[in-house]
């Protein structure tokens, strides 16, 4: 069985257009940490999602928006029709949830639909930095 990647390796895997994963992934990785993530409180960690979706629809409507950008990463990156799927299914759940007074910004807290989108898109890139990898090794 294949040792686990640390994620500086993960970061470092070369994908096909030449870049890191770690070099495509920089700008999604801070923003969906600052939405979901960057604060914590008594253990808790939450983001600008929560504290903006306390603000009735404009916040939610805000920090949906900014969820975008991973859907736009995917689809610069060429990424398969189900990642993006699954990053709408996640901002769909975020935003209409999300708008629900009160519990809807105790949801925000726990879903972090950024933080998972984050992940959908690396876990495609990892896959493909993969496949180049193999078949490089196979030129050789």
């Amino acid at each position: 069985m294949a040792r686990k990647r640390t994620d500086e390796e993960i970061r470092a895997m070369m994908l096909p257009n030449g870049r890191t994963i770690g070099q495509e992934l920089r700008a999604l990785d801070a923003l969906s940490r600052l939405l979901d993530s960057r604060f914590g409180m008594m253990g808790v960690k939450f983001g600008l999602d929560s504290i903006l979706g306390l603000v009735p629809v404009a916040g939610d409507v805000a920090t949906g928006l900014a969820g975008l950008h991973a859907l736009v990463t995917a689809w610069r990156l060429k990424l398969p029709a189900s990642a993006s799927f699954g990053i709408v299914w996640n901002l769909f759940v975020d935003t209409g949830l999300g708008a629900v007074p009160v519990a809807g910004d105790v949801f925000d807290i726990f879903f972090q639909s950024n933080r998972k989108n984050y992940r959908i898109v690396e876990k495609h890139l990892i896959r493909r930095a993969e496949a180049h990898a193999e078949s490089l090794r196979t030129q050789s």
